[in-house]
This record gives C-alpha cells, sequence and structure tokens, in this order.
C-alpha cells in the first residue's frame, strides 16, 4: 500500500507545481502624453544622459509584465543605467519608475544597448516606458 501511495503524493505535487507561463508580444511602445492622465503623483524618471529608442512590450497569462528595450547613452563619455532614469506607465494611468535592473549596465559615448526588463506583476498592460529624454 505504501509503495502506491509514494508515486501518487509525488505525481500530485508536480502537478500541483507552479508552471511559469511563456511570454507573448504586446506591442511595440505607444508613445502616449503621459501628462494627459490624471494622477495627484507626478512621477518623472530621473534625468539622464539616456533615451529609450524602442520599447517591445510583453505579458503571460499570470498577469507579469516585461520589456525588451532598445537604450542610447546620449552623452559622448561613459555612463551608467540606474533603474530610476527609468519609467513605466500602465494602461489605467498609473507610472512607476522601476526599482530594479537585470544588472548596472555601463554604456561607452553613442552606444546603444538592448536589455529585457521584468516589471512585475499588473493588471493593467505597459503602454510606455521612458526615460527623462522621452519626455522633452
Amino acid at each position: 500500500m505504501i509503495k502506491l501511495l509514494i508515486p501518487l503524493v509525488i505525481l500530485s505535487g508536480v502537478a500541483n507545481a507552479k508552471i511559469e507561463k511563456p511570454f507573448t508580444i504586446d506591442n511595440t511602445q505607444i508613445y502616449t502624453d503621459t501628462s494627459l492622465f490624471y494622477s495627484d503623483e507626478n512621477i518623472r524618471p530621473q534625468n539622464s544622459d539616456f533615451k529609450v529608442k524602442s520599447a517591445i512590450t510583453m505579458s503571460n497569462e499570470d498577469g507579469q509584465r516585461a520589456v525588451l528595450l532598445s537604450i542610447e547613452n546620449l552623452a559622448s563619455g561613459r555612463r551608467i543605467l540606474e533603474p530610476h532614469h527609468l519609467m513605466a506607465t500602465y494602461a489605467d494611468g498609473s507610472a512607476k519608475v522601476l526599482s530594479s535592473l537585470p544588472n548596472k549596465l555601463s554604456f561607452k559615448g553613442g552606444e546603444t544597448i538592448n536589455i529585457t526588463v521584468s516589471l512585475g506583476n499588473n493588471l493593467y498592460p505597459v503602454i510606455s516606458l521612458v526615460t527623462s529624454n522621452n519626455l522633452r
């Protein structure tokens, strides 16, 4: 009897394990004037020498959001991209400055780098991801 129960317990544990859902591409960046959304908070990315050249937003069935970014260093010298240089805006008008990046990214002058950034869970899709230079 015990020999029958052990495989059943193992199989039920495997069946209940959380399976990560794949990401699908939502769209390329929509340049929406984020200042037109009503907000009590004036959330803005910190000034930097970076500009988002393109953004492809992604999500999965569990509401996880991510974005594939192409970011350019507009300065002639080396710069380090920090999370607070980037701001995500969601379809409900809420915005947040990023809290983390995959790693510390050092850009040479004029260099463009592609990175994928996880934005966590949100009910609403991402409509833009910008730096201070995209807002000017």
